[in-house]
């Protein structure tokens, strides 16, 4: 458990007055403890401690303290699967066969902006648009929009809250390598040793051919549930690439688009009574064998441009937030508790330190005060080597025969 002194507490209280929520009426309606309370202000003074050491690295602007290079963001939709089974019909998932328009952002886990062949978590954060339904989370606005936030790995190597802090305490300041001892004795946990080691050695040819996991769990409906998001059958990539550009990602995903689509089976994993399925130890892997993933929607990717001035700004300015979510749907367990308050309150920081505002889009428009719809051929490549199709033929016409949202 984290110990934090009076003297800590209050450059913590200091420093959560930047943020224009209170933490306070937050954690008690979350029914947070008083020991993960402490544990969420200290995790935020190294998160904003992280982010501003980070920026004599990388130079401006203030990135997030995690997942603070984005390797692309690009516009997707956001299908609900006509055959999704009737349990999991709550949230934004209960409007059947319906498609909403989104944003995808792919990017790379470290604190440093770094080049694409070393070793790193890959995230993969999806805000679908036009979602109806009470917010969850107030403080975040009524924006009427719904973020999933993955990672490449299925299991993270903190356990809950507590560990989060402490680790983070150690990447606060730059000291990787006593974080990575703290794994060893006498604070020695084997399994999240290993998870650390898997999360920082992994690379990928594109970020379109992986497969992408919430790590924590969710509660929809009556259900708690994890979720994934992994490259639909058909899809082919390349076997080989050249990893030697410092940017590399970015590169194989504009290329794949240019000419190509993609897309994204979004499933649901069960927990069931009677398999250890914990929902506050996040080093825990849920048993496929048990609970096999369901498909309940699907992300398709159309042909684009995804480079453009616009489009790099947005990507760095738009914030993601597992709490950002509407009806009856709720993060689960202590780790996803701080980072309601976390998230937020970083978030807060680096945009006031760029003296930018959070674009929260309700369309695939970029530009504000725009008069006229943005019309695909303003935003998918001009390349006329492909047709405008749809590859996934379920895909084709959503039951609700929507097809006027950009």
């Amino acid at each position: 458990m984290v110990k934090l002194t009076s003297i800590y507490l209050g450059v913590a209280a200091a420093l959560v007055s930047y943020s224009s929520f209170s933490m306070d009426e937050v954690s008690a309606e979350m029914g947070m403890s008083q020991p993960e309370f402490d544990a969420v202000q200290s995790s935020i003074i190294s998160a904003r401690e992280i982010s501003r050491r980070a920026e004599e690295y990388n130079g401006r602007p203030y990135r997030r303290d995690a997942h603070a290079k984005a390797t692309g963001c690009v516009r997707a939709t956001f299908t609900v699967n006509p055959d999704i089974p009737e349990r999991f019909q709550q949230s934004l998932f209960s409007k059947v066969g319906h498609e909403y328009p989104s944003w995808i952002r792919f990017s790379n886990g470290d604190m440093l902006v770094q080049a694409d062949k070393k070793g790193d978590a890959r995230g993969m954060a999806i805000k679908v648009m036009n979602v109806e339904g009470d917010p969850i989370a107030p403080e975040l606005g009524h924006s009427g929009n719904q973020d999933f936030i993955m990672t490449n790995v299925p299991a993270f190597f903190n356990r809950n809250i507590f560990d989060y802090a402490e680790d983070m305490l150690f990447l606060a300041k730059f000291e990787r390598t006593k974080w990575f001892i703290s794994f060893f004795p006498p604070r020695f946990h084997p399994k999240q040793f290993y998870r650390a080691v898997q999360t920082v050695t992994t690379v990928i040819n594109t970020p379109l051919d992986a497969q992408y996991f919430s790590m924590l769990p969710y509660q929809l409906g009556s259900n708690a549930i994890k979720f994934s998001t992994r490259p639909c059958q058909g899809m082919e990539f390349p076997s080989k690439v050249d990893k030697s550009p410092e940017n590399y990602l970015n590169t194989q995903l504009q290329n794949q688009l240019l000419n190509g689509d993609a897309c994204f089976e979004f499933m649901v994993q069960e927990k069931l009574t009677g398999h250890y399925m914990p929902i506050d130890d996040a080093t825990v892997i849920w048993s496929e064998k048990a609970s096999p993933f369901i498909p309940i929607a699907t992300v398709y990717i159309p042909p684009q441009l995804i480079n453009s001035p616009e489009q790099t700004e947005f990507c760095e300015n738009v914030s993601m937030n597992p709490w950002r979510a509407v009806g009856e749907w709720e993060p689960l367990g202590s780790l996803n508790k701080a980072r309601r308050l976390v998230y937020k309150a970083v978030s807060d920081y680096r945009h006031m330190m760029n003296k930018a505002t959070v674009p929260e889009p309700t369309s695939w428009c970029l530009k504000e005060n725009q008069t006229e719809k943005c019309k695909m051929e303003r935003i998918i490549s001009s390349t006329p080597d492909w047709s405008w199709k749809r590859d996934f033929d379920y895909l084709a016409k959503p039951l609700d025969g929507n097809k006027d949202f950009y």
